[in-house]
């Protein structure tokens, strides 16, 4: 009875990982005519996995595994996140890899990732967490380098591996110290045991652990890969990567402060607020020179991961704390991986995801160019879209926990960001073009713009069901107050 319902309770991960084991073998098998067959198949195993999760929202919260892996409200919620995510980056890829020789092999690494994710969303237990960030690397760095014959798309993958091999290795140091201290990985009894160890070495550890989460999250100073290996892959890789895996990152980071350090101890939410507002600040004062989109993007992604890490850095003070963040996470979905598609689609149009090349595409491609913009407006917080929305929420955790000078920073750090999103926006609108623009949006493409840009624009207009989502996702297995 019990294998019965720890099976259940692991229907979206095992729908996942079945379509993995059966895509991957059929990916290279099929002929080149077929291979797009193996989308398609992977969209309906993230429907499967999604009905599931829907299903698993329903029961009461619980561990599983002997308390290493948690279904809960927050778990649910980052799988559904996960599971979304994947499928508006997959319906991008067809046309984009059509030609390439790995092609077949593509859906099944995008659900690898999102297995990943889904594992990290709900692990109790450093091992499993440490199993789950590899998991997702290694489908990154492959994605990454898929296209052998492209020098960029080389170096960004093999920055990526290089970075998550040391990040890697940093963090199981820091999870060694954390055993040797409390005996045990599991988060919980971590909880239990680390109050009666030494504080200095708690916090080294802590320390170290935080080093492989703030690689995913692209934190500041982990985020130096960030830049080249989101030019180098393709554009839909790049802004999934950019969403999937950093809030996998994120929903692990919270739920190990929380659980194995609930009382703030050592000090880490003002550790973390310091590294919010350095991440934020650094994030967009280098996006100012860019002038590839994809690198400006990419910086745009560092420094929304500083406002990301506000919610977190707050929750201990402020009940506004985790909704606000996992608010803001659902609104970075549409608004970032929306800005990302939108520069796919021009670049697919023009050859260049260079600023200049995309000059007048406001008039000479209004669909991608309009979804662009929308989410540019978002992301820089205009109202009354979504990123608006989000954006005050996370003011209000900050200043619930008594943390106005990183209001300050963050209110500073939005002015800031308006700069290179305007320039962005006068390319497309305001500036004659003289690059030819060839084809038109692929059918699949123009169907996740369409998603992305409503989602960006509804979030923003009609919050309140997305905030009641985000407090209902709060509750962590029932520990955390409702706001």
């Amino acid at each position: 009875m019990q294998e019965l319902q720890w099976t259940l309770a692991l229907a979206p991960e095992l729908i996942v990982a079945g379509a993995i084991l059966l895509l991957l073998p059929l990916g290279e098998i099929l002929p080149p005519r077929w291979r797009a067959t193996t989308t398609w198949l992977a969209l309906l195993a993230l429907a499967l996995s999604t009905w599931a999760s829907v299903a698993l929202s329903l029961q009461p919260a619980r561990p599983v595994f002997d308390d290493t892996y948690a279904v809960d409200p927050l778990a649910v919620a980052l799988k559904l996140f996960a599971l979304v995510a994947t499928a508006l980056a997959l319906l991008a890829t067809p046309s984009l890899f059509r030609d390439q020789p790995h092609a077949g092999a593509v859906p099944a690494l995008f659900l690898l990732i999102c297995l990943g994710i889904m594992g990290l969303a709900a692990s109790q237990d450093l091992a499993l967490i440490a199993l789950f960030i590899q998991l997702i690397t290694v489908g990154s760095y492959v994605l990454v380098g898929l296209a052998k014959g492209s020098r960029l798309a080389m170096e960004g993958a093999l920055k990526l591996f290089l970075f998550s091999a040391a990040s890697s290795a940093v963090m199981i140091y820091g999870m060694t110290l954390l055993f040797g201290l409390t005996g045990t990985l599991r988060l919980p009894e971590l909880a239990q045991h680390l109050p009666g160890a030494p504080a200095i070495i708690a916090l080294a550890a802590l320390a170290l652990v935080l080093a492989g989460y703030g690689y995913k999250i692209t934190l500041v100073p982990f985020h130096f890969w960030v830049p080249d290996t989101y030019q180098g892959a393709p554009t839909p890789v790049a802004g999934y990567l950019a969403v999937g895996p950093k809030a996998a990152g994120l929903a692990v980071l919270l739920r190990t402060v929380l659980v194995a350090f609930p009382h703030g101890r050592d000090g880490w939410p003002v550790a973390l607020a310091v590294i919010a507002a350095l991440t934020m600040t650094l994030g967009n004062l280098l996006a100012l020179r860019q002038v590839s989109l994809k690198r400006l993007l990419a910086y745009s992604s560092i420094s929304q991961a500083g406002y990301l890490l506000v919610g977190i850095a707050a929750a201990p003070r402020s009940n506004l704390g985790i909704p606000a963040l996992l608010l803001y996470l659902i609104i970075y979905l549409f608004m970032n991986l929306g800005a990302f598609l939108g520069v796919d689609a021009l670049e697919r149009r023009v050859g260049s995801d260079a600023l200049r090349a995309v000059a007048g595409a406001g008039w000479r491609a209004p669909y991608a160019a309009g979804v662009l913009a929308l989410c540019l407006l978002s992301l820089a917080g205009f109202p009354p879209l979504s990123g608006f929305v989000g954006k005050v929420l996370l003011f209000g955790a900050a200043l619930g926990a008594g943390w106005l000078w990183l209001a300050a920073i963050m209110a500073a750090n939005v002015a800031i960001s308006l700069f290179y999103y305007a320039r962005i926006l006068e390319a497309l609108y305001l500036k004659p073009g003289t690059t030819p623009f060839v084809g038109t949006d692929p059918p699949a493409l123009r169907l996740a713009l369409l998603v992305l840009g409503l989602g960006a624009l509804v979030t923003g207009i009609f919050p309140q069901p997305f905030i009641l989502f985000a407090q209902h996702a709060a509750t962590l297995l029932g520990m955390m107050p409702m706001p």
